[in-house]
């Protein structure tokens, strides 16, 4: 006897659901070796002069012509040059004394450097660079497929998500939302250390580094720290913020720092990056609307924007806005308008690009269908980014518009999990790779415009 599966089941009842096979098949999923989607020049001249191969194989969507397999970046009025700024310094190689930085902000979808990780190859492959970027010292979860992290249990994390519940009465939460503590067990214990250790995934470039930043503050006494057991520094006592970093000779995969400290210091997190180039650090924050800016001391958030040469935001916001969605689109937009508003004071020349709402489905007697609240949030999103000068990038279209979601879900192998939310490793690499191609057709317009040759002699 054959019994149908239970995804069979509904696409025999439910024939309604997208065909999203045009878009999957029109990106790589392939994590390591060269980018498939974005092969990048690897001759000398090429990388110095930032040169970029025109291979995206598919016209723009908005022509409606060929593959409908690229959803461009939307941009405020008359502002479709809002990338430049950022295009020129990154390949000018910023400041040429730390890398360029990119915060990957979001909820749990980007957990785990999901979709960054894609995006940050991306990155490092066209402008140069290498390493994970920021690490906080106390994971918020314990999952990563990059790196696997000796805390002792001693070190504590505080968030800002749940400053009512922590005897925590400042905003100085540091530039995730989140520092670590030592909670010493008695006036003996002291000596303390914080383990990275690479768990073999990943890409290749985010594998090693070679340059060390400490961020601490919160500091009442000197503090020893050594870095793998043999570089040591003393690190002044701070009130606020202050930083040290290291630099090796050669790239490095592993790292071991010791601490000891009468008084050890609040550790806002490490940041493990190339000489140059470009960083781009994932932090999510697990059940976030993206409402937590304005809780985080302004002044602190700014200097650590500048210590970290942060120059672009991604925002990726919007499900658990969608969860709690109670009909008025417009308050969630006032909300959200503030939090920009308040990371632009940061930084007067600031990239901020929103992520809108990704298709959600919630179950119905016709099935699953698209959650009430995507179309209302993401609308809010949109609106509040142009409003406020930032770029929009409409993932609920990338992924195949209205009831998309279930067939993300049923794909073989799945794209996102059962929950009708998350996507699977797959599905968010896929995610990363559409991102990146919507990054790469305004690459490839400011070449043209700035009259810099692509490579392969194509204008």
């Amino acid at each position: 006897m054959h019994f149908p599966s239970l995804s069979q089941w509904w696409q025999l009842e439910l024939p309604g659901y997208k065909d999203i096979r045009e878009i999957i098949s029109s990106v790589s999923v392939v994590e390591e070796t060269d980018s498939v989607l974005f092969p990048a020049d690897t001759t000398a001249a090429g990388r110095a002069a930032g040169t970029e191969k025109d291979t995206l194989a598919c016209n723009d969507h908005a022509t409606g012509e060929g593959k409908a397999c690229l959803y461009p970046f939307v941009f405020p009025e008359g502002k479709d040059t809002l990338m430049y700024s950022f295009f020129r310094y990154a390949r000018a190689g910023g400041d040429r004394r730390q890398p360029v930085r990119i915060l990957h902000y979001g909820d749990s979808q980007i957990e785990s450097d999901r979709i960054t990780s894609t995006i940050r190859d991306y990155m490092q492959k066209k402008f140069g660079g290498m390493g994970r970027g920021y690490i906080p010292a106390v994971p918020a979860s314990d999952i990563s497929r990059s790196f696997q992290q000796d805390v002792p249990a001693q070190w504590v994390r505080f968030s800002v998500q749940d400053r009512k519940k922590d005897s925590i009465t400042h905003g100085y939460y540091g530039i995730a939302g989140a520092f670590a503590r030592y909670m010493a067990t008695d006036a003996a214990d002291t000596v303390t250390h914080i383990g990275l250790m690479p768990v073999g995934f990943g890409y290749r470039l985010s594998r090693s580094f070679t340059h060390v930043g400490f961020f601490y503050g919160n500091s009442r006494c000197p503090v020893s720290v050594s870095i793998n057991r043999s570089d040591t520094k003393s690190l002044r006592p701070v009130p606020l913020l202050s930083s040290v970093c290291w630099e090796f000779d050669c790239p490095q995969q592993s790292l071991h720092l010791s601490l000891s400290s009468r008084s050890l210091p609040d550790v806002y997190g490490i940041t493990l990056d190339g000489a140059s180039g470009v960083a781009v650090d994932n932090i999510p924050l697990r059940g976030s609307a993206g409402m937590e800016f304005t809780k985080i001391d302004r002044d602190m958030l700014g200097q650590m924007f500048a210590m970290m040469n942060v120059k672009a935001l991604i925002l990726q916001f919007g499900a658990n806005a969608v969860a709690k969605y109670n009909g008025n689109g417009d308050y969630y937009a006032k909300l959200m308008e503030r939090q920009i508003r308040t990371l632009q004071s940061l930084s007067p020349d600031l990239l901020i690009i929103v992520v809108g709402a990704g298709d959600m489905s919630q179950h119905s007697p016709d099935g699953y269908v698209t959650h009430s609240g995507v179309a209302d949030i993401r609308e809010a999103q949109r609106k509040t980014a142009l409003q406020c000068g930032c770029v929009f990038w409409d993932l609920f279209e990338a992924m195949g518009g209205e009831n998309s979601m279930p067939s993300w879900v049923l794909a073989d192998p799945p794209l996102a999990n059962k929950d009708f939310v998350h996507f699977t490793l797959t599905g968010a690499k896929i995610v990363g790779e559409l991102f990146c191609r919507a990054w790469a057709a305004e690459y490839r317009k400011f070449l043209r415009k700035e009259q810099i040759p692509l490579a392969g002699g194509n204008k």
